[in-house]
């Protein structure tokens, strides 16, 4: 059974998030998970944790795959071809990256809040 993250913590990580762009075809039976992320980031915890988040959203009238891109505070990138993967196994990845990067933060003494 993998490991779970609180919604507290969930919470908490995102403040690691710079930036996350969002493309996909609405009318595409491909974007289900796409979407379903697109809705659980406009949670208002998101928002108050990290009030500079930018959420981008392409809408495309193309058969391109859909796409989920997060961009963390240290510049590196996390791609998603969102058609393969289920919501929940995006967002666990990324809380599994957030979760390296605040031990990565905390090991080195940095702080978000300095």
């Amino acid at each position: 059974m993998p490991i779970k993250f609180s919604k507290e913590t969930s919470t908490r990580l995102f403040r690691y998030v710079k930036s996350i762009d969002i493309s996909f075809n609405p009318f595409d039976n491909r974007t289900r998970s796409t979407r379903e992320i697109w809705r659980q980031l406009q949670a208002t915890r998101y928002h108050n944790a990290n009030p500079n988040l930018s959420i981008k959203t392409h809408v495309l009238g193309t058969a391109d795959p859909p796409e989920v891109v997060f961009k963390f505070i240290d510049d590196t990138e996390k791609r998603f071809d969102s058609q393969h993967l289920k919501a929940n196994e995006i967002m666990f990845d990324v809380h599994l990256n957030l979760d390296r990067l605040d031990n990565v933060y905390e090991m080195s003494g940095k702080s978000l809040d300095d």
